[in-house]
């Protein structure tokens, strides 16, 4: 699982751990393994450690390290106890939580059942301005109704509801978030869970985890995990060759055969939960035009950006929804599903045909930025150069990470972009709302195309309340008219990679939550 968050027109511009002189823990180099010791490197930093602010794949890793959800997903896919060791719904909507007696906090304060409900309370608040709130919208109300039970109403019943609690109900000291409405879950202000690790420190030159001797749920693998970052994929692979670094989760699937020819190091790669798409927001004066949006749809090479982009450690998209996401819901029929939507092969003459019909036959130029050491600018200039082809002229501009990514979240200038957003759940309904709702659609949100109506919100509220083949139509319907409107370019499905010295054993798949603490001692 990579909880949300890969707009990945980011990773972090960080000296080459190689050079920096730190110390290592030994391994493919020949040095020695601390094996209690897990030194683990992403391509971007993890900036803040907690989802309302921080709901990226970099921050989403280190964060279900350190913090609990209510309840989890299982390997396959399935709701588990967590913080909540039962639950019922006395009635359709209405979910009623027993929490655990005597969990704590890293600290040794007592988890109350305020702490619960305020953590759920807080991403619907518009105030708090969360990025998880696309996941919440129907919570309607969340009170504490006894020592250790919380009670949500939503405002319709919806399957959607316990998976994506799975993902955003993160437990959080309210006194804590209170106190920090800005900046909780920065260096400045680390945030205290329930979970396998804390935080020992925390900067912009790094993070160091220690094991929670408190935790409920036993003990922790590691007594210490490091995590490092290195943005550039040669230097990741050759830290992790010698050594310096015992691994990451981040393989660069591009470079796949370089990677699986290391010795001493075991690399794997698994489905996973993320889609890659070109946004086209449909608020800019060209990309408003619908014709404009088929005709790019048919201009570019995907199967070409596929391979510039990640190499062959990915598969064709045909739609908005991660390919698991598919498969959980429509089973064997998924394929006949993606097969009667729109389609917009490869065709330079359709897509002529289609600008033709535009506001704009003749093209028109259009300005993109992009961070720097994003390593799929190559896949962005192969767009631009299939735009270019029909008259769409795409000027690239550059700029940090940290700029492009506030200001994209910002929803400031945006155009066209090249993002893959990862997902957590085998329900469409974490997915959809995300992509096409009002809510996402503001600033901090992830609906970067800003495609969305009242009505079809509509649709998508009342997509979250049904089940079955109800369901399954409903959801057909909507993708059907994505299809059609096309705010978003489907690209590729993604399959994420994991790469450990063989001093280290681990077990993550499409649902795993909690990835650090699924890594330890080869052996143990």
């Amino acid at each position: 699982m990579s909880a949300k968050p890969r707009p990945l027109l980011a990773g972090a511009m960080c000296g080459a751990l190689l050079l920096s002189g730190c110390a290592t823990n030994g391994g493919g180099g020949g040095g020695k393994v601390n094996a209690d010791t897990l030194t683990l490197a992403t391509a971007a930093p993890p900036n803040v450690l907690d989802i309302a602010h921080g709901f990226n794949t970099s921050s989403t890793l280190v964060q279900f390290a350190i913090l609990d959800t209510v309840v989890t997903l299982g390997e396959d896919g399935s709701i588990q106890p967590s913080l909540a060791e039962s639950w019922t719904e006395p009635k359709p909507g209405t979910y009623v939580f027993k929490l655990r007696p005597g969990v704590v906090f890293s600290d040794g304060s007592p988890m109350t059942a305020d702490d619960v409900a305020y953590s759920l309370r807080r991403h619907t608040d518009p105030k708090v301005a969360s990025q998880a709130a696309s996941t919440v919208t129907l919570v309607k109300k969340v009170e504490v109704t006894g020592e250790h039970e919380v009670t949500v109403e939503l405002k319709s019943p919806s399957p959607t509801f316990l998976p994506n609690a799975a993902l955003v109900w993160q437990v959080v000291p309210r006194k804590l978030a209170e106190a920090h409405p800005d900046d909780l879950g920065t260096p400045e202000a680390p945030t205290l869970g329930t979970g396998p690790y804390k935080v020992a420190s925390f900067s912009i030159d790094g993070l160091t985890l220690e094991r929670n001797d408190k935790w409920w749920n036993g003990r922790a693998p590691m007594a210490k995990v490091k995590v490092t970052v290195i943005s550039e994929p040669e230097a990741l692979r050759l830290a992790i060759a010698s050594g310096a670094v015992d691994g990451t989760t981040e393989v660069p699937p591009q470079d796949a055969r370089k990677w699986e020819g290391m010795k001493q190091v075991k690399v794997r790669f698994y489905p996973g939960m993320s889609i890659a798409f070109l946004a086209l927001n449909v608020k800019d004066k060209y990309l408003s035009d619908v014709h404009v949006r088929r005709a790019i749809a048919h201009a570019v090479d995907r199967e070409a950006v596929q391979r510039t982009a990640v190499g062959d450690k990915a598969s064709a998209a045909s739609t908005i929804l991660p390919l698991p996401q598919l498969q959980a819901m429509y089973g064997q029929a998924h394929e006949q599903v993606v097969a009667s939507l729109p389609a917009y092969p490869h065709d330079l003459a359709a897509a002529k045909a289609e600008l033709a019909q535009s506001a704009y036959p003749d093209g028109f130029t259009i300005k993109v930025t992009y961070a720097t050491n994003d390593p799929r600018v190559d896949a962005l200039q192969s767009v631009a150069a299939d735009l270019a082809k029909i008259g769409i002229r795409v000027e690239l501009k550059g700029m940090p990470r940290d700029a492009e990514r506030a200001r994209r979240f910002r929803h400031e200038d945006l155009t066209l972009s090249l993002s893959e957003l990862g997902y957590g759940t085998p329900d469409p309904g974490e997915t959809l709302p995300d992509l096409l709702g009002s809510t996402a659609a503001k600033p901090q949100g992830f609906n970067f195309a800003q495609y969305t109506s009242p009505e079809l919100d509509t649709r998508l509220d009342r997509m979250l309340s049904l089940k079955g083949e109800e369901r399954k139509q409903a959801v057909t319907e909507i993708l059907t008219e994505a299809a059609k409107q096309m705010p978003y370019v489907p690209l590729y499905y993604v399959h994420y990679g994991v790469a450990l010295n063989e001093k280290f054993a681990e077990k993550i798949g499409p649902w795993t939550i909690r990835r650090i603490a699924s890594i330890k001692p080869a052996g143990n």
